[in-house]
């Protein structure tokens, strides 16, 4: 069952650290939209390997974010992205449409576009820097219950709390029922952190994501606390030393300023990317996992990839070629549902 819990930053006591020694896989996922300049950026996924390492809690002192400043949806950065909202739905993007008509797709179509959303990264992490992978990956999802825990910065007041976790909880039902896997809010031992800070909040967050996910590389960390207002939601995910466990952990970072349908899509494209839908194509449709901003939401499409991903032929960890000569069934069967 979801619960209504949510925990305002900094975070409460009783946050554990894996100790264990984990094999550095993180991915970073980044969403973005058409900017007003017509600049057009694509989703930052990375996946790399470093030798297995010990991993011990951060010493460092949580975040604090108790000082409350300017309303996000009034502050400067706030309204560039209401005139980017407006933007977008004024050229027909951040369609809220999950069924579109006219737009058909084959089997054949969904076991393509699985091979580019779920077996690619678009850049790899390696020595602790991001470059341009374009590499073929594992592949990843859930193998222990999805437990999605919310943080608020204290920028967020209570009224938008309440929309967004009503947002995530709607969201963590539709991933459960698409993929047959448990995804839930709770308060007890969250393994997937849902951040939604402001601006001035998340360039701070380094301390607190290395208390959530001890041994979360230093790059990792640069590219949240460092994110430009063209990135506008990004997600990390961090798979088990044995990649067969699938993931360990997650985050995903969600940006306070952000008007409704903007907030909604961060938050539908991220969670869906943190279930190991990694990466995007242009060449995807209809999906949101695209860089075309055309579609706001996840669609029936991306839906049925999410059922391939979690289909019981499927293991996490499998090559690329183990998955390829198994998906022609696994679509047929997926696209005979509807």
């Amino acid at each position: 069952m979801c619960s209504n819990s949510a925990t305002r930053l900094p975070p409460a006591s009783g946050l554990t650290a894996k100790g264990s020694a984990v094999q550095l896989c993180t991915e970073l996922g980044r969403s973005s939209f058409t900017v007003l300049l017509c600049c057009l950026l694509g989703m930052l996924v990375v996946w790399g390997t470093a030798e297995a390492q010990q991993v011990t809690a951060s010493s460092a002192t949580p975040v604090n974010l108790t000082t409350r400043p300017v309303s996000p949806s009034g502050s400067q950065l706030g309204s560039y992205y209401h005139q980017l909202e407006a933007r977008l739905v004024s050229e027909g993007n951040l369609r809220q449409d999950r069924r579109p008509r006219g737009v058909r797709f084959s089997a054949d179509d969904l076991a393509s576009n699985f091979m580019q959303i779920a077996m690619r990264s678009e850049y790899s992490l390696r020595g602790g820097s991001i470059s341009s992978g374009g590499q073929a990956s594992p592949l990843r999802r859930w193998v222990q219950p999805v437990r999605l825990g919310v943080r608020f910065g204290a920028s967020v007041d209570a009224g938008q709390q309440r929309a967004d976790l009503a947002t995530i909880r709607q969201v963590a039902h539709r991933l459960e029922t698409a993929s047959g896997h448990a995804v839930a809010l709770t308060a007890n031992s969250p393994n997937f952190h849902v951040l939604i800070v402001s601006d001035a909040e998340r360039s701070g967050l380094g301390p607190l994501l290395r208390q959530l996910v001890p041994g979360i590389s230093r790059a990792a960390v640069n590219a949240v606390t460092g994110m430009g207002r063209n990135t506008f939601c990004m997600a990390v995910a961090v798979p088990n030393r044995d990649q067969s466990q699938g993931y360990d952990q997650a985050i995903a970072i969600v940006r306070a300023e952000h008007p409704p349908l903007m907030r909604q899509s961060c938050i539908e494209e991220e969670l869906a990317q943190g279930m190991g839908l990694a990466n995007d194509s242009p060449r995807v449709r209809p999906s949101i996992f695209n860089d075309d901003e055309e579609f706001g939401v996840l669609t029936r499409h991306d839906e049925l990839l999410l059922q391939m991903l979690y289909h019981p032929s499927l293991q996490p960890g499998m090559a690329p070629y183990q998955v390829e000569r198994l998906l022609p069934a696994i679509a047929r069967q997926v696209a005979a549902r509807g």
